[in-house]
């Protein structure tokens, strides 16, 4: 990650338009104000299809869920950008990928037509899909965290092939394939879920996890004065006692 020395941090909503099914903006929203409630000079930028884009002055980048055409769309225009998006995650820089987005860092992508795409291949995992669908809400254990994860899933159904770390255990619903009850990516500071929406609105414990990778030492949760959080913890821990 790029040294922080009083610096600016930027954020990077990457297909903002073209991956934002369910409220899927509100991630790089409630990071930039989680940021800022703790002190930071922070900025959101938001780029989309044929924009150019240097990923290596960002600090944390989100790409959210989008409709598997949508998704074809983005697999095309980020060939462009290949070798400097996984660049960008060797350096450790904090990437969220949301809902089917993740699947781009994969090696391939079957749709429910039969077509092959090829994808980033940063990972070694290939994903199936088929035209049934898998929806629900869920609640989730994570490889990382102690706190518990709530999420919506709507992805189309099938499989991923491959030896992953998949660092969410999801406990009622799907999770990878409609037996497997383990989904996502996790490869140093890149984590991806078939959870969509507005998972870091929803889930404090997530938000803070990025935002203190994203921050450093440079501020401290427990500077934010910002009353919105209390209510977000309110949600949170409401919302998990319904689901479980």
């Amino acid at each position: 990650m790029r040294e922080m020395n009083d610096k600016q941090l930027k954020i990077l909503h990457l297909y903002h338009d073209l991956m934002n099914l369910y409220g899927d903006w509100a991630n790089a929203a409630v990071m930039e104000r989680e940021l800022a409630a703790r002190g930071c000079d922070v900025v959101l930028e938001k780029k989309s299809g044929g924009d150019d884009v240097d990923f290596d002055t960002y600090d944390f980048i989100y790409i959210g869920c989008g409709t598997e055409r949508s998704q074809v769309a983005c697999m095309r225009d980020l060939a462009r950008f290949k070798d400097a998006l996984i660049g960008s995650i060797e350096a450790e820089i904090p990437v969220l990928a949301t809902g089917n987005s993740h699947e781009l860092f994969g090696q391939a992508l079957t749709d429910a037509a039969g077509s092959r795409h090829k994808l980033l291949g940063l990972l070694g995992f290939e994903t199936v899909q088929l035209n049934a669908r898998v929806t629900g809400d869920c609640v989730f254990r994570t490889s990382f965290l102690q706190n518990k994860l709530i999420g919506f899933i709507n992805r189309a159904g099938g499989e991923q092939k491959g030896d992953i770390e998949r660092p969410f255990y999801v406990e009622p619903g799907e999770g990878a394939g409609f037996a497997a009850f383990s989904e996502g990516i996790r490869y140093k500071n890149l984590l991806g879920t078939y959870m969509t929406g507005p998972i870091l609105v929803r889930n404090p414990p997530l938000l803070k996890f990025f935002a203190d990778i994203v921050a450093g030492d440079t501020a401290r949760a427990d500077n934010r004065v910002d009353a919105f959080f209390s209510f977000q913890e309110k949600a949170y821990e409401t919302a998990l006692g319904k689901l479980r």
